[in-house]
């Protein structure tokens, strides 16, 4: 028996998010009935206001409520240091990690070979035009390092290539804290191709 028209398109339209197939869009489409009115129209109200209410960062293409995010109009920032990053949760890791105190440029899109995705274009063209214009010296190369993040850091340093800029990516390895027995074998080769010389010790 099919489910009444209404509660088949909500299911429908809870498909089409990232990793939400059709038992899960289900679930969630019969919890949503299963809820109070009061939180039903709550949740379709943030979705109308995050979706009219949020603008793209017209200098690092982040997520903002004004033109510029809070990250670019802020003076003390180190504009010559710019961190590429897939999207906007990448930019909140890291700004809670407190490590990083330059400015970023944000994809919001993935790369993926197979599927013929690649960041769009006027993400890479703003990229350029920055480091052209704003006296940027390093780009920090930070993508995921999986097949999909290591196709958008190629490209994006290609999309580069000529500029007078020096190009970095992340430094991988162990994790702090880990065990080597629980490590993928691919994070401990990538570690040994990293590995570095500990500072000589001090003679008495």
């Amino acid at each position: 028996m099919a489910f009444p028209e209404p509660l088949e398109r909500l299911i429908r339209a809870l498909e089409r998010f990232p990793g939400v197939g059709a038992r899960s869009a289900e679930r969630m489409a019969l919890h949503i009935l299963r809820s109070p009115r009061e939180e039903v129209a709550d949740l379709a109200i943030s979705l109308r206001d995050a979706r009219l209410e949020t603008v793209r960062c017209s200098r690092c293409r982040n997520v903002s409520l004004q033109e510029l995010c809070p990250i670019c109009a802020d003076p003390e920032r180190d504009a010559r240091l710019v961190c590429v990053v897939e999207g906007p949760r990448e930019v909140e890791k890291m700004e809670s990690s407190g490590a990083f105190h330059g400015l970023y440029h944000v994809l919001l899109e993935g790369f993926a070979p197979r599927e013929g995705a690649s960041p769009e274009a006027d993400a890479l063209a703003a990229l350029h035009a920055r480091v052209s214009a704003d006296g940027v010296e390093e780009v920090v190369l930070a993508t995921a390092p999986d097949r999909e993040g290591e196709g958008a850091a190629l490209l994006v340093a290609e999309h580069l290539h000529g500029l007078p800029v020096r190009l970095t990516r992340l430094a991988r390895g162990v994790p702090v804290g880990s065990r080597l027995e629980y490590l993928h074998g691919e994070i401990l080769a990538e570690a040994f191709r990293g590995r570095c010389s500990l500072p000589a010790k001090e003679k008495p």
